[in-house]
């Protein structure tokens, strides 16, 4: 998805821009990129929240393109029916390097709830498959492409029927990209009409975000 999203930002920049997909584990993206203030590029499938910006004060945010469901899995083995932080005491459970868990560090802290991270949440399926930690969080939107990685996961995995919770994603650069941030925001307010687009995240456990 994130390579035809750069293919169609790219299309739509008319020859301005060239976006290019590059992976970095959040620790690396944080290191790297974030502490330059004048760094170049997108982020994206971002959310204020998860890089502690809820004023929106650090970055230039696009307003929202996608809605999106944090999801709870766990083992079939080893069933959870989260219905909040009480559902994981005394549990181990899988996050990314870097990710926040507001909701769950009071308990963290508390040791009421383990927590142990890896370097992206597929690492931390590949831990779930072989029970070596007993929850992890993952993105819906993100569903199809596990289940290439991991052709037999729908044999093992269990969703909890009640999410952690929803997720509102945006674009972000830096403050001092503000060419490219009206680009963006300008372009998101296409794409939530671009039927090619509609085809991409169809069937994903999404749906487009409220006005």
């Amino acid at each position: 998805m994130t390579q035809k999203l750069a293919d169609w930002l790219s299309k739509k920049s008319k020859g301005q821009y060239q976006f290019v997909p590059t992976y970095l584990p959040r620790r690396r993206l944080d290191l790297t990129v974030l502490s330059q203030a004048d760094w170049q590029g997108v982020v994206v499938w971002a959310s204020p929240q998860f890089f502690l910006d809820q004023e929106r004060s650090k970055y230039l945010w696009t307003d929202t393109y996608m809605h999106d469901i944090n999801l709870v899995v766990s083992h079939r083995n080893k069933p959870i029916n989260f219905n909040g932080p009480a559902s994981l005491y005394g549990l181990t459970v899988g996050s990314v390097i870097g990710h926040q868990l507001d909701d769950f560090q009071r308990d963290i802290a508390a040791g009421r709830i383990h927590r142990e991270d890896a370097g992206s949440a597929l690492s931390n399926l590949k831990k779930l498959q072989l029970q070596r930690i007993d929850a992890a969080f993952i993105p819906a939107i993100a569903l199809p492409y596990y289940r290439q990685q991991l052709p037999q996961l729908d044999q093992w995995l269990y969703i909890a029927k009640q999410p952690r919770s929803e997720v509102y994603r945006h674009l972000f650069v830096a403050r001092s990209q503000v060419r490219l941030h009206r680009f963006l925001n300008q372009a998101i307010v296409q794409l939530a009409h671009d039927k090619q687009w509609q085809a991409v995240i169809a069937h994903r456990h999404t749906k487009p975000p409220t006005p």
